[in-house]
C-alpha cells in the first residue's frame, strides 16, 4: 500500500547513530520507498567504527539549532522524528520549533530514564514530552505502561532489535571457528558489549571472578568489547578467559562467528541489543536483575535464560553452570531463544511501528480523511523567522 504522501522524507533527527543502527536504518529506507517514503537521518555524529555503508541520506552536522531548522524547512519532511537525550539541548528548542511550525514531530523513546526510573523531576520532563509530541515509538510494547493514558492512541510500539537480515551466512562449524581463533574450551561462555560505561554497568567483572576457577570442566569465558580497565585483566585467569578485544568488520562476519561458537551468553548487568543477537544465534541469556534496558523483556526466565538476583555470584555461578553441564537443556533453551526473538523482535516488527506512526501522523492525526499537508514556508516568514530566532543563536554560539 502506498503513503498518501509519495516520495516525501521521512527525517529522523539523531544523536550519536551507532554502528549497529546503520543496517537498521538502510532496512528503514528501503521499507519507507516501497511506502511511499523517502527515509532520512540527520546526526551530530555517527559512530566512527561503522563499517556498514548508509544507503539512506545522512548528514553530518553540530547540534546547532539553526543548522537543523534550515535542513529541515528544506526537505519539508512528512513528519520529524526525534532521537535525542533529554540532555541534548538541540531537543527543546528544536521541537517546540516543530510544534509552533506544525511540522508532524514524534518521539522515539524509551518513556523514563530507566536507570532512574523513579527520579520526580526526569519523570515530569518526560511525561511534558509524551504530551507534547505528535506521536511516540516506544522502545517495546512494555513500555505502554509509563505512557499516560491520554496519550496510548498516539504511541507505537517498535520493538527495539538489530536487522538480522544483514548477518552474514556462517558456514564454519563450531569446532572450526574455535581452532581459527584459538579458542582451547570444550563449552564456552560469551560476553559481548562495550565495558566501561557508566561504571562498568555491565559487570563483566562478576564473570571474570566465577571463571577464575571452573573446578575441573573444560570450559572458559571469551569477552569481546571496548572499555576492557586494567583491574580486571589483571583478575583474569588466563587458562580459561580471554578477551579477544572490540570486533567488526564491514559484513559482521566475524562476530557472527563469535556468537556461532559459543554455548551462552552472559552479561551479568544491562543487558541491551547483545540479547537480541545471541538469541539470533541460539544462546540461552544469563543475566542479574537489576536496571536493565527494555531489550530484557524478550528473556522467559526458565524457557530462554535465566536470571538471578543482582550481586548474587553464586546463583550466577550455578546457572551458568546448570546450562553448559546440561546438554539437553542448553540445546530446548536454545530453540526457544531463536524462536522468540525471531517472533518478537523481528526487523519487519520494528519497522511497522514507526510506519505505523508515520502513517497516523499524516492522516489520522489531524482528522482530515486523507493527508496531512504541514505548512509551506514563504519568503516573508523566513525572513521573519530568521528575526525571532536570531536571539536564541546568539545564545548558542556562547555555549558552542
Amino acid at each position: 500500500m502506498s503513503s498518501p504522501n509519495p516520495c516525501r522524507p521521512v527525517l529522523l533527527v539523531s544523536n550519536t547513530v551507532m554502528h549497529y543502527r546503520v543496517s537498521v536504518y538502510n532496512y528503514f529506507w528501503r521499507r519507507f520507498r516501497q511506502d511511499g517514503y523517502e527515509f532520512q537521518v540527520l546526526t551530530n555524529r555517527l559512530q566512527p567504527q561503522n563499517q556498514t555503508a548508509p544507503q539512506f541520506q545522512i548528514e553530518e552536522m553540530p547540534f546547532q539549532f539553526r543548522l537543523y531548522r534550515r535542513a529541515i524547512l528544506e526537505r519539508q519532511p512528512a513528519a520529524v522524528i526525534l532521537f535525542l537525550h533529554l540532555k541534548d539541548r538541540i531537543f527543546w528548542p528544536l521541537v517546540h520549533w516543530l510544534k509552533w511550525r506544525r511540522i508532524p514531530v514524534a518521539f522515539w523513546t524509551k518513556t523514563r530514564n530507566l536507570d532512574e526510573p523513579d527520579n520526580p523531576l526526569r519523570n515530569f520532563l518526560f511525561d511534558y514530552l509524551l504530551w507534547l509530541h505528535d506521536g511516540l515509538i516506544l522502545y517495546s510494547d512494555d513500555l505502554m505502561k509509563n505512557v499516560p493514558r491520554r496519550e496510548r492512541s498516539k504511541a507505537f510500539p517498535a520493538n527495539n532489535t538489530i536487522n538480522f537480515e544483514d548477518f552474514p551466512q556462517v558456514t564454519e562449524s563450531k569446532d572450526e571457528i574455535k581452532r581459527q581463533l584459538g579458542i582451547p574450551f570444550k563449552k564456552t561462555v560469551l560476553f559481548a558489549g562495550r565495558m566501561d560505561i557508566a561504571g562498568g554497568r555491565k559487570r563483566v567483572d562478576h564473570l571474570i571472578e566465577i571463571f577464575r576457577d571452573v573446578e575441573g570442566r573444560d570450559a572458559g569465558l571469551v569477552i569481546v568489547g571496548s572499555g576492557m580497565k586494567d583491574e580486571w585483566r589483571a583478575r583474569m585467569n588466563p587458562r580459561t578467559t580471554m578477551y579477544l578485544g572490540e570486533v567488526h568488520d564491514p559484513e559482521n562476519r566475524q562476530i557472527s562467528r563469535v556468537f556461532k561458537m559459543a554455548d551462552i551468553f552472559a552479561i551479568p548487568g544491562h543487558v541491551g541489543l547483545g540479547l537480541n543477537q545471541a538469541f539470533y544465534f541460539g544462546l540461552p541469556v544469563v543475566t542479574e536483575e537489576g536496571k536493565h534496558p527494555p531489550e530484557i523483556g524478550y528473556l522467559r526466565p526458565g524457557r530462554n535464560g535465566f536470571m538471578v538476583p543482582e550481586n548474587n555470584l553464586g546463583q550466577l555461578r550455578e546457572k551458568l553452570f546448570a546450562l553448559l553441564d546440561n546438554d539437553a537443556l542448553r540445546e530446548e533453551f536454545s530453540r526457544h531463544a531463536r524462536e522468540d526473538i525471531l517472533r518478537h523482535a523481528s526487523i519487519e516488527g520494528m519497522y511497522g511501528g514507526f510506519r505505523d506512526c508515520v502513517r497516523y501522523l499524516n492522516g489520522e492525526k489531524r482528522g482530515t480523511g486523507g493527508a496531512a499537508v504541514p505548512h509551506q514556508a514563504t519568503s516573508e516568514e523566513l525572513r521573519n523567522e530568521n528575526t525571532r530566532v536570531s536571539a536564541a543563536e546568539a545564545g548558542e554560539r556562547q555555549n558552542v
